[in-house]
């Protein structure tokens, strides 16, 4: 069966902006081709396997309704702060829930950042840690450079429906000490500079 791969990429693209999170199977089956042909369309066209595109195109999707819903009510968990929180487009959260039977960190695929200040932030995630749990985070901005660490603790963990993602989780960060458990006081200030240049910029209309 010859197939023509342009029109089966678009076919793809639209049947997954319905549906997410369709397998290759379900898609295979609606648009009638095998699951072998659509890992070899979108590979072809991305350089990217089917889990990988979908959750790069999550992430787009994501983004995008955080920038329209700038104003998302945090709710009463939040409404008292010593910091107030920021947005960073485009920037992402990997994390590793601390246990201590586990010596090595396994972080989490990438996650949207919803918002972000110097004493914690919140992201979009499938999961629902437990509060308390101590956390790892890797944030990663827009701007090229390596990854931000930063160690917390999990405050809550809402339900939330945007872009599929089924919670929005809160994080305060552990003391910028310095000391064995906390965080690096360089952080901090890497942190408290995207905090004033947002701030010190002009409101988006």
């Amino acid at each position: 069966m010859n197939v023509d791969s342009d029109k089966l990429f678009r076919d793809i693209e639209s049947f997954l902006e319905r549906h997410p999170q369709a397998t290759s199977r379900i898609i295979a089956e609606t648009l009638g081709c095998t699951r072998q042909e659509i890992d070899q369309t979108i590979l072809d066209h991305e350089g990217l396997s089917l889990q990988e595109y979908r959750e790069r195109r999550r992430l787009a999707k994501a983004f995008q309704q955080l920038v329209v819903n700038r104003a998302i009510n945090s709710g009463p968990w939040e409404k008292e702060r010593k910091s107030p929180r920021i947005i960073i487009p485009r920037t992402t959260v990997r994390y590793h829930i601390r246990q201590f039977w586990m010596s090595r960190k396994n972080y989490s695929r990438q996650c949207p950042l919803i918002d972000l200040s110097t004493g914690g932030l919140a992201f979009l995630n499938d999961f629902a840690p437990r509060s308390g749990k101590r956390v790892s985070l890797l944030l990663s901005f827009p701007e090229k450079g390596p990854e931000l660490q930063v160690e917390g603790r999990i405050v809550y963990a809402v339900a939330t429906g945007i872009a599929g993602y089924r919670y929005r989780v809160g994080v305060e960060f552990l003391p910028f000490s310095g000391r064995k458990g906390g965080n690096d006081p360089e952080v901090m200030e890497v942190l408290a500079k995207f905090e004033d240049r947002l701030k010190n910029s002009p409101p988006a209309e």
